[in-house]
């Protein structure tokens, strides 16, 4: 491949670099070689410039000319991933690392522009498929204990258990309340039951088959007591 015409000596090592970077990030990434000592036309490389709109040929930015004017970017290797526009309007994400002689004298920009549209959308994307409204369901009780591995990420999730059978349901609802409780039901003082069963109550517990006659065993009483304490339960709510 043939090099651009016009451009400087001290410059050409710099051609295989532009063009395999292009090749390398990708269709998104415009990459380009500023001869910063002619700012009039100072693009002497451009790949992929449907990025920016721009092409070999063209003259250097407004913010390349400051960066080589102002002291403040003197001692710089360069500046990375800052915000821009391109020609369309469009966001693209901008990064110009700076080429010195031996002499330490700037005398090219080597600039990479990144096309944000596809990582937009594909944020858009993501923050729609996480997106979670847990003012919702906030007085469902049951949280996961303890806290997620995506802790600081997400609110703290429901637990919510997805069993393959009514015996699994019951079954978790009651290790629940016996590790809150932290001994077994058969054991608890007849407040403790109460509380027990209102709870059980509120969280619909009592909505299954079968779930008087299995809480009755887990506690030791008949299912006629347990019935009792429900209606108490009802008339006080």
């Amino acid at each position: 491949m043939t090099a651009p015409q016009k451009i400087n000596p001290r410059l050409k090592i710099l051609i295989p670099v532009v063009r395999g970077l292009a090749k390398i990030l990708g269709k998104d990434y415009e990459v380009n070689l500023h001869d910063v000592s002619m700012p009039e036309h100072s693009l002497v490389l451009c790949e992929n410039g449907y990025v920016t709109g721009r092409s070999e040929g063209g003259p250097m930015t407004d913010f390349g000319l400051f960066m080589l004017q102002s002291e403040e970017y003197q001692n710089k290797d360069g500046i990375y991933n800052y915000l821009a526009k391109n020609n369309r309007g469009e966001l693209i994400k901008c990064s110009c690392i700076f080429i010195r002689d031996e002499n330490e004298k700037t005398i090219a920009f080597l600039c990479i522009n990144y096309d944000l549209k596809k990582a937009i959308a594909a944020q858009e994307l993501i923050e729609s498929l996480v997106k979670v409204d847990m003012g919702k369901i906030e007085q469902y009780p049951e949280n996961f204990d303890p806290p997620s591995d995506q802790s600081g990420k997400f609110p703290e999730p429901v637990r919510e258990s997805f069993a393959q059978d009514l015996e699994e349901v019951m079954g978790d609802s009651l290790a629940q309340a016996k590790r809150r409780i932290g001994k077994p039901l058969q054991y608890l003082t007849k407040p403790e039951k109460k509380q027990v069963i209102k709870e059980l109550h509120d969280k619909g517990f009592f909505l299954l088959k079968g779930a008087v006659d299995t809480l009755a065993a887990e506690m030791g009483n008949t299912k006629f007591t347990i019935y009792a304490y429900i209606r108490d339960i009802q008339k006080k709510q």
